[in-house]
């Protein structure tokens, strides 16, 4: 029997030409992509996805797995009737976007990954996910997560943009610890996508901070390598940090807009 798709809140800002959806990182949601849309939706229609359990997306009764939140992102596009899209996801919604290539390559146009990796390692070791996913649950809150607002952006934005933190504890503050542990155990559960990026055969492109800590611009050289001679660029942000899109939104909108242009 088919197990149906997590139910998602997601949002079509409408636009004209290919569609480019955006999923987010853990634990936040859809909101770290508000600058960023209106400079996308001049060249493409953007859609926002609240990933499985956080912003306005219900808990799942399903298994936390990555093969699940792939399947919500899959249902969302088949309620748009979108055939295929530009999957951009930052962190944790890199992970998403590799298992829906993995999963339904047929769905992609183009993948944009951004601050993550095909790997399980730093920062989502698995069993120290499954830890944060008891710790939250236990003690009904988000403190356990809440250093990621301080994690999430590179001493630039700090020092120039301190209101991107501030909302950023707004939104883990608010986030429903349920939903946070699902998906901190579906992180947990991940496999290694390795060999569905070297095997992808869609334009990739690899968006790192100069400034990122977490995952580093050396992870996006290993998944460089990893592409071979597929279609692949590895983009460096100076002065940023792991939340890409939200810290320099113009400079990924400009990022984005170029492989919208080379796909036609």
């Amino acid at each position: 029997m088919t197990v149906p798709a997590p139910a998602v809140h997601h949002v079509d800002h409408g636009g004209d030409g290919h569609v480019v959806v955006l999923l987010h990182a853990f634990p936040l949601d859809s909101g770290m992509f508000d600058r960023i849309v209106p400079l996308l939706t001049g060249a493409a229609r953007v859609v926002t996805i609240d990933l499985p359990g956080l912003g306005r997306s219900p808990v799942p009764s399903q298994a936390p797995t990555m093969d699940a939140v792939a399947h919500a992102v899959t249902g969302v596009l088949d309620e748009l009737d979108v055939e295929r899209a530009v999957v951009l996801g930052i962190s944790t919604g890199g992970y998403a976007a590799l298992q829906l290539a993995a999963q339904a390559p047929g769905r992609v146009s183009a993948l944009v990954l951004g601050s993550t990796t095909t790997r399980r390692i730093e920062p989502d070791v698995p069993n120290e996910r499954r830890e944060v996913a008891d710790e939250v649950e236990s003690s009904r809150s988000t403190e356990a997560v809440a250093d990621s607002a301080d994690e999430g952006v590179g001493d630039t934005a700090h020092r120039d943009q301190p209101e991107l933190v501030e909302g950023l504890r707004r939104t883990i503050s608010a986030a429903d610890p349920d939903g946070v542990a699902w998906m901190a155990r579906a992180i947990a559960a991940r496999a290694d996508t390795t060999t569905t990026l070297r095997d992808l055969d869609r334009p990739v492109v690899l968006l790192f901070g100069a400034e990122d800590e977490a995952t580093p611009p050396e992870r996006g050289e290993e998944m460089l390598a990893a592409r071979g001679d597929r279609p692949t660029r590895l983009v460096v942000l100076g002065s940023t940090g792991h939340l890409t899109a939200l810290e320099s939104p113009q400079q990924v909108a400009d990022v984005v807009g170029d492989l919208l242009r080379d796909l036609g």
